[in-house]
């Protein structure tokens, strides 16, 4: 297959998971996640679900400036946001 055909197909799939990924973290919106916390990369802890995997699934954003939380630990947060394939969340109250 050359290589023009090979791009012009993950486009294509790219963009159909994009749409699928987006409705389906769109039901997210309110729920309360338990999510470990990976990361703190710039203003943002970044964690991601105990359904999701390292690098591949939804990674969940909390705003360092606003929250503080431990890198490492278990966080349960409430989803406020939702891109393609990101999450925004808050500590749950």
């Amino acid at each position: 297959v050359p290589e023009e055909e090979k791009q012009r197909r993950s486009s294509e799939i790219m963009e159909l998971q994009s749409q699928i990924s987006w409705e389906l973290n769109q039901e997210k919106l309110g729920e309360t996640l338990r999510c470990i916390i990976d990361r703190k990369e710039g203003n943002f802890f970044v964690g991601r679900s105990e359904m999701d995997s390292p690098d591949v699934d939804n990674e969940v954003w909390v705003d360092a400036r606003e929250h503080y939380l431990k890198v490492g630990d278990f966080a349960n947060l409430t989803i406020t946001a939702a891109q393609d394939f990101d999450l925004e969340a808050v500590p749950a109250q």
